[in-house]
């Protein structure tokens, strides 16, 4: 058998695929990087990097940095507002051109090959033998392959199929400072809406020369987004007369992984969005991005030093480290479904439950502690409320409800 021409190919160039990179390329692996885009490129997100995420980034990255949040503003239904503060970093501000170029830029300099506008259209990963990529610029081959190509992923369908998947969906839109009325700026304050969707929220993160708006729920509620947003903006005052009009939102979906979803075989294993690391509660992709990466890199070094390479134990490390974080953070999103207002009254006026979720946008608290927070009394019946939970949810999101809140939204 002919050597491949890379140890690791790793398929897109975002946080997860870049981190993996890097850490493959520290390690002495002969990697590399291929991504359909040129870079510096536009990405669909929020952009609001929360501290936990650069907890998980070895290196500094104060560069792309655009504003430090400490505050939130919180509303509910787009009324009764509230504002919680907290003394350490929250979250952060980026731009998702710079900030995912600069993490680019660190897994070339470690010594991964970039090899960029290479678009990837087929894969055989079947069976023991190297893995073949094949792009449009010919095939290439490797002992692994890491699927970092994001949540439509042409790696992920080696391994799973869409409905092995929890889906969201999110709108944002990165404004620019002209269209701002000064007057309305939010600081370095996130705003955050709750309680007007059915499940999700919207929001506004502020960083130095723009802000982000935007809003994500269940992926049955994609339809209300633009209108929601809408009004969301109108209600912080927050733009110059007709500015409204001019904005271009863009649209991406986040997939969380459930117990149905693989995560690695004998040569593949896939981050980030691609794996359904998404912590669906907060809509955070980029911390896990971030994590997965190093643990990827972890099991290939490992499996390639051996006898026969063998990346099942990437699936095992993931599952036991961040999958009940996110199975938890899942349960939270149907809590928040089906009591919404009892939802947000805890993070308005309960000063521990305050301080836990800060601590989780941190990185220094998990859900699971969160949770036993929220039921207090009722967590010895955490069962029961889980079956009730469901049902509201069911209820919440059914289908009669997309029509009317779009009647609402559209008054």
């Amino acid at each position: 058998m002919a050597r491949p021409q890379y140890d690791v190919i790793v398929v897109g160039g975002g946080p997860a695929g870049s981190l993996a990179g890097y850490y493959l390329a520290k390690a002495g692996l002969r990697t590399t990087i291929f991504d359909a885009k040129e870079f510096p490129r536009d990405k669909p997100c929020g952009g609001g990097l929360e501290a936990r995420a650069v907890r998980e980034i070895p290196f500094d990255i104060t560069r792309v940095l655009r504003g430090t949040m400490r505050r939130a503003r919180f509303t509910f239904g787009l009324t009764e507002p509230c504002t919680r503060s907290y003394a350490q970093p929250l979250v952060y501000g980026v731009l998702r051109s710079e900030f995912d170029s600069f993490l680019l830029e660190h897994a070339a300099q470690a010594g991964a090959a970039v090899r960029l506008g290479i678009r990837v259209w087929g894969l055989d990963a079947q069976n023991r033998s190297p893995a073949v990529v094949r792009t449009d610029h010919g095939d290439f081959t490797a002992y692994a392959l890491v699927g970092a190509d994001g949540a439509n992923s042409v790696v992920r369908h080696i391994l799973n199929r869409r409905q092995d998947y929890f889906w969201q969906v999110a709108i944002s839109c990165e404004v620019p400072e002209d269209f701002l009325n000064p007057s309305a700026l939010p600081g370095e304050c996130i705003r955050v809406d709750w309680g007007s969707l059915p499940s999700g929220y919207g929001w506004v993160f502020p960083k130095k020369g723009c802000v982000n708006v935007g809003a994500g729920g269940p992926l049955r509620t994609a339809k209300l987004l633009r209108p929601y947003v809408a009004r969301f903006v109108h209600s912080t005052q927050l733009l110059r007369p007709g500015a409204c009009a001019q904005l271009k939102f863009t649209g991406h979906q986040l997939p969380t992984l459930t117990r149905r979803t693989r995560l690695a075989s004998d040569r593949v294993l896939l981050v980030g969005d691609a794996g359904g690391l998404v912590e669906p509660f907060t809509g955070d992709g980029i911390s896990l991005a971030c994590r997965s990466a190093r643990l990827a890199a972890d099991c290939i070094t490992s499996a390639l030093g051996g006898a026969k390479p063998d990346l099942s134990a990437y699936d095992r490390r993931v599952k036991s480290e961040i999958g009940p974080e996110l199975l938890v953070s899942r349960k939270l999103v149907a809590l928040s479904a089906a009591f919404p207002r009892v939802i947000y009254g805890l993070l308005k006026q309960n000063d521990k439950i305050w301080e836990t979720f800060c601590r989780i946008l941190r990185g220094q608290e998990s859900f699971q502690r969160l949770r036993r927070e929220i039921l207090g009394p009722l967590e010895f019946a955490w069962r029961a409320v889980d079956l009730l939970t469901q049902c509201l949810e069911r209820k919440a999101l059914g289908p009669q409800v997309v029509p009317e809140l779009l009647r609402q939204f559209s008054v």
